[in-house]
């Protein structure tokens, strides 16, 4: 989708202060209309009509603050996630949680602004404002250490810096991605951050460049994309047979479970993953994604996660650099085994 479709799309999601104005105004008008009515035995219920207004006031703002939680996606996040058509950038914002919340510290701010995701892969959209006179244009930005508590005890973290329109200011625009064994929507984060790092194009070395830590607590409330899909079949993996337990396909990450008793082995018949460029490497587990109207596309490159325990259990996470259309996949391949994708 363009840039210029997004921007019409942001701004059709903004909700209009003329229509809030018009709400309100309906209801002190409807008030004034009933207070011109002279019934006999209603005085005691007009005496109540300034408290029956003030409850519909507050369950009006209530109502709003409820939405304004699920408004719709940032400008600059939707810009990242680059979805393919309105109908899914209107579920990718449906989906999000705004969290809105600063931690401040005299080298800092950080802002904590929304928050999607699906059953393996969070994301953390944030800002990160340096204080005035300072410019913050590295090609890449992290945080030395980064600290989290959540109801999973496994996270693989990564940052990624956004285009904000502006890259020669004091701010800069980051996703936080986490990967876990299992949906993190629903549940509560301790986030602490340290340090915030600078570095040039891979192979750049990163170095701090605002030390400080950025602490605090918020909820994951965002509505989780995944759709999973039970598989439970046998399949070959490097000469070794296996179970394909499931697959759980969302636009920003398709994960699969593989089960068996030679995940040892099939991890060493895979090797090690191969360089082919800088911060590139070839994904030893790779999925094709057919779609519905013929065409398809293999993950070639690694991106995501790969975790084996106890040498029984796989789960790898492809991730993507924009959102794929979920609606339109057709199968996936997964070596010798192809599984339909019903919607």
């Amino acid at each position: 989708m363009s840039n210029k479709n997004i921007h019409r799309l942001f701004d059709a999601f903004t909700p209009k202060i003329e229509e809030k104005e018009k709400m309100f105004h309906k209801i002190l008008v409807k008030s004034k209309e009933n207070e011109s009515k002279k019934h006999k035995g209603y005085t005691l219920a007009r005496r109540f009509r300034p408290a029956v207004l003030a409850a519909m006031l507050m369950v009006c703002f209530a109502t709003t603050a409820i939405a304004a939680a699920y408004m719709g996606l940032d400008e600059t996040f939707m810009k990242f996630l680059n979805p393919v058509n309105h109908e899914q950038a209107e579920y990718l914002s449906n989906g999000a949680y705004v969290v809105d919340k600063e931690i401040k510290n005299k080298n800092g701010t950080l802002k904590i602004k929304q928050v999607i995701g699906d059953s393996n892969l969070t994301y953390i959209f944030m800002d990160f404002s340096a204080p005035e006179g300072t410019v913050l244009d590295a090609a890449r930005y992290h945080f030395l250490d980064n600290d989290i508590t959540t109801k999973q005890k496994f996270h693989s973290v990564g940052f990624k810096v956004l285009d904000d329109g502006n890259q020669h200011d004091n701010k800069i625009s980051m996703v936080m991605s986490i990967m876990t064994k299992n949906s993190l929507a629903g549940s509560k984060i301790h986030l602490r951050l340290k340090d915030l790092q600078a570095a040039d194009p891979f192979p750049g070395i990163f170095t701090t460049v605002i030390p400080g830590i950025w602490e605090t607590d918020f909820k994951l409330d965002f509505k989780e994309y995944s759709t999973p899909h039970e598989v439970n079949e046998t399949i070959s993996m490097f000469g070794y047979g296996a179970v394909l337990k499931s697959v759980s396909v969302s636009p920003i990450s398709i994960s699969l479970k593989v089960e068996g008793s030679s995940m040892d082995e099939i991890d060493k018949a895979a090797g090690s993953f191969k360089s082919i460029g800088p911060n590139q490497y070839l994904d030893n587990y790779p999925i094709t994604i057919k779609y519905k109207d013929g065409t398809s596309e293999t993950t070639s490159l690694f991106k995501g996660m790969h975790l084996t325990e106890s040498g029984t259990r796989l789960l790898t996470i492809k991730t993507f650099e924009n959102v794929v259309n979920d609606n339109e996949i057709a199968s996936i391949v997964f070596f010798d085994k192809e599984i339909p994708i019903t919607n």
